[in-house]
């Protein structure tokens, strides 16, 4: 069955604006028909299309389950600013592999910014990919914080790792089943300062390589998830 996202009214989910033109226009999907809902929660909705009006389809709810697809675990990634389309590639990767958040900062080697206008297509490219991997929970993409937000906020995580490609390649991350809450920090184009890297460490942050080679932001960035979360059981 087909995928959309919804809204909830009364008994009834509605869905609306590009995923209902989709249902409608492109898939010519009709009364009667089945589809799978997503409301951003835990759950997949089985609904079957009741009725069209102007702007939005009608469905009713024949039943729901709980999604397989969704994060275990809370793994938060901390990525500094890339450029444009980089930027929407790793946010679309962090959807498909189990991020629950990405919190975009600025480091001392950023050359890009993240705009408003930009906010509201990652949200378009967060739904699809839910949509592709058969997730219901929206991977949330934060404000744009500075460094010392970031570092401020390592409390909040049983365990924080972050990529150095000038770390000892015999550094290895264990048992991460054990931990619950994970954050991960990937640097821009431009890698970290050896500043940053020191405030990183003293503020309780684990220092980790790839390996030898020296990977693009974006790489470094989906190797890294992809390690934490099956490592992690996510």
């Amino acid at each position: 069955m087909r995928r959309f996202f919804g809204r909830k009214q009364d008994d009834k989910i509605i869905i609306e604006n590009d995923d209902f033109k989709h249902l409608k226009n492109v898939l010519r999907l009709g009364v009667g028909a089945d589809v799978i809902v997503s409301l951003n929660d835990e759950f997949e909705y089985i609904c079957e299309v009741e009725k069209f009006e102007k702007n939005f389809a009608v469905c009713k709810i024949n039943g729901k389950k709980e999604c397989p697809g969704n994060p275990k675990k809370e793994i938060v990634l901390f990525q500094a600013i890339t450029k444009g389309p980089k930027f929407e590639f790793i946010v679309q990767k962090a959807t498909e592999i189990g991020i629950t958040k990405v919190v975009p900062f600025l480091s001392e080697y950023c050359v890009a910014k993240i705009s408003e206008h930009k906010k509201e297509r990652l949200e378009s490219i967060i739904e699809n990919a839910c949509k592709q991997c058969e997730r219901t929970i929206k991977t949330e993409v934060c404000n744009v914080r500075k460094v010392e937000d970031v570092i401020n906020l390592f409390s909040d995580f049983d365990l924080v790792l972050f990529a150095n490609e000038r770390a000892d390649v015999g550094e290895k991350i264990k048992n991460l089943e054990k931990y619950n809450k994970i954050a991960i920090i990937v640097g821009s184009e431009g890698g970290f300062s050896q500043k940053e890297k020191e405030k990183f460490i003293d503020a309780g942050a684990t220092s980790i390589s790839l390996g030898k080679r020296i990977y693009r932001a974006e790489t470094a960035s989906v190797a890294m998830m992809s390690l934490v979360s099956i490592l992690s059981g996510n």
